[in-house]
């Protein structure tokens, strides 16, 4: 309950309206959007026309400095643990050990109803090192899960193409439904939000698999190939995150949902998107595959702002707990901080370095950048003067290249690669080692 009445006071220290049910617990609402990158938002700038989630932006804050992992399934590792995800060991073929608590797991646990819809690529499916229905999303901490256990699928037949199978899923049993991909998900959301128990608060992950190939047009569209069929299938997204928001307001729940907009990773080159101007795409170390387009809209934040706050996915766990008033119980102590209250002030709070990668590796240490490549060299970037990362100070800076070094392979010292065959994590193609920086 104290928890409670400390989101009381924040919601009244930033001018919201504090409503008689405000001692409610807050809701929450993360929406994960799928290869899209840095250039394709309407606040960026893009020429994709995003008008929910530019409109997101205007009513919320969006964190210039939110950093993810350049690949899907590691992203996702690091959301629901609040991990490095190469402690996990997760890659996009092997996917998340049982040991672990989720995110999900803690809301569940504290009284919130809780929902997947879309993407979870963290194991279940028949080409990943864990298969077993013990991986599915619904029982891993979702009451609920309804979408793909894999990385991609057709998005009107929700066929894997590398297995031919169908990967659909409601809570376990293959789901042959009609439609879009984008719109079922959606579609789902809505129905969740709408036949809720009013009596309890909820947590609903919504992740979808735009603009993850391949690529299939929206329902309407004329044929067209190459960027125009990317930026009709990020419109399609843009225009179902519009509903779920119009369908949080109509069911009277803005003011009581904390709603979080994220990408799981960069633009993928040569399908349309864009990362500009930052360099790199999606597998990449790079800031155009590891730094995201993010908002957070909730009680207590000020709309219209710009947060310069470094994050990253692992952050959300521990973040979104404290702004519900919810007691994280990781089963393992987390690599994530807390930052709600850098966001709810508009502040800059100090904290620990952080580890990003795939193959290539980087530790971000405002306001460093120090990236290790496969094959052992390093480059060290100064985010906040150059984050296009156009200068490499390696040379210049090797007092900074050598602290960084030390206290990135303190943090991770011990810490060797876990999980299945599946596809090889960071290191050289093929072989799945330890990489020590």
């Amino acid at each position: 309950m104290h928890l409670f009445r400390t989101l009381i006071v924040l919601i009244a220290c930033h001018g919201l309206p504090v409503r008689a049910e405000a001692a409610a617990p807050l809701n929450v609402v993360t929406m994960v959007a799928d290869d899209v990158g840095w250039g394709d938002m309407g606040f960026h700038g893009s020429k994709i026309r995003t008008p929910s989630l530019d409109r997101l932006a205007a009513e919320g804050v969006r964190l210039d400095r939110f950093y993810v992992n350049p690949i899907c399934s590691l992203t996702r590792a690091a959301l629901m643990t609040g991990q490095f995800t190469r402690r996990t060991g997760v890659n996009n073929g092997s996917g998340l050990p049982l040991d672990y608590r989720t995110l999900p797991q803690d809301f569940r646990e504290a009284g919130w109803q809780t929902w997947m819809c879309g993407k979870w690529h963290l194991g279940g499916t028949s080409d990943n090192a864990f298969t077993g229905r013990e991986y599915h999303p619904d029982k891993r901490g979702f009451d609920h899960f309804y979408g793909l256990l894999g990385g991609a699928v057709g998005y009107y037949e929700h066929i894997n193409h590398q297995t031919g199978e169908l990967d659909w899923w409601r809570d376990g049993a293959p789901a042959k439904d009609e439609g879009y991909s984008t719109d079922l998900l959606a579609d789902e959301a809505i129905k969740r939000l709408r036949g809720r128990d009013r009596a309890k608060p909820f947590l609903l992950h919504l992740a979808f698999n735009a603009a993850h190939g391949p690529l299939n047009l929206p329902p309407g569209k004329s044929a067209s190939r190459g960027a125009a069929t990317y930026a009709a299938v990020v419109e399609s997204m843009d225009a179902a995150i519009g509903r779920v928001m119009t369908a949080l307001a109509e069911e009277k729940l803005a003011e009581s949902t904390v709603v979080l907009f994220f990408c799981d990773n960069g633009a993928q080159e040569g399908r349309g998107g864009s990362n500009a101007p930052l360099r790199g795409a999606k597998g990449g170390a790079y800031e155009g595959g590891v730094r995201s387009a993010a908002v957070v809209r909730g009680p207590g934040l000020k709309a219209g702002t710009v947060s310069q706050q470094w994050m990253f996915a692992g952050d959300v766990w521990p973040t979104l707990a404290a702004a519900a008033g919810v007691t994280p119980k990781p089963a393992k102590p987390f690599d994530g901080v807390n930052v709600w209250a850098a966001l709810t002030k508009s502040e800059v709070m100090p904290r620990p370095g952080f580890e990003v990668g795939a193959r290539d590796l980087a530790w971000l240490s405002v306001p460093w950048k120090l990236v290790q490549q496969t094959d052992g060299s390093r480059e060290l970037y100064d985010l906040t003067k150059d984050p296009s990362e156009t200068k490499n100070l390696a040379a210049d800076q090797q007092d900074i290249v050598a602290k960084l070094a030390a206290e990135w392979e303190k943090t991770m010292a011990g810490v060797k690669l876990r999980g299945g065959p599946g596809r090889p994590g960071p290191g050289r193609k093929g072989r799945r080692r330890n990489v020590t920086p």
